[in-house]
């Protein structure tokens, strides 16, 4: 099993390149192909398996596309998950993420911020 990992993630983006070079750089997941189950998916749409999970977990989506096509996809509050949080935390620091303090409400969390300003929040398990 991979450092990270989440049951699904759908994030949108006004520049869906950049996001996709950040997240495959930063939690070091792959590209693959969408899979033929998911449920509305669009031209622009980019699906990434993140290290050690069998299958893609994290959609990413053009922003523009998705409002043109009347969908409701949002950002909100996504959450990931990390069975060691201080290594976790330390791997985004190396790879430049600014990770903020580790919390503890109810489990131990921290968060992020994607190029694009939003919030992602990396859990324990």
């Amino acid at each position: 099993m991979g450092l990270f990992n989440v049951d699904s993630l759908v994030m949108c983006y006004a520049n869906i390149d950049a996001a996709k070079r950040w997240w495959i750089e930063v939690f070091e997941c792959k590209q693959v192909e969408l899979p033929t189950d998911w449920d509305d998916t669009l031209p622009s749409d980019v699906a990434l398996q993140l290290t050690g999970d069998d299958e893609p977990t994290i959609l990413l989506c053009d922003q523009r596309e998705v409002q043109k096509a009347g969908f409701e996809r949002a950002n909100d509050h996504p959450l990931m998950f990390a069975g060691r949080l201080k290594k976790a935390h330390e791997h985004l620091a190396s790879k430049g993420v600014a990770p903020g303090p580790i919390q503890i409400s109810g489990k131990r969390f921290f968060e992020i911020h994607d190029p694009e300003g939003n919030v992602v929040e990396i859990c324990e398990e």
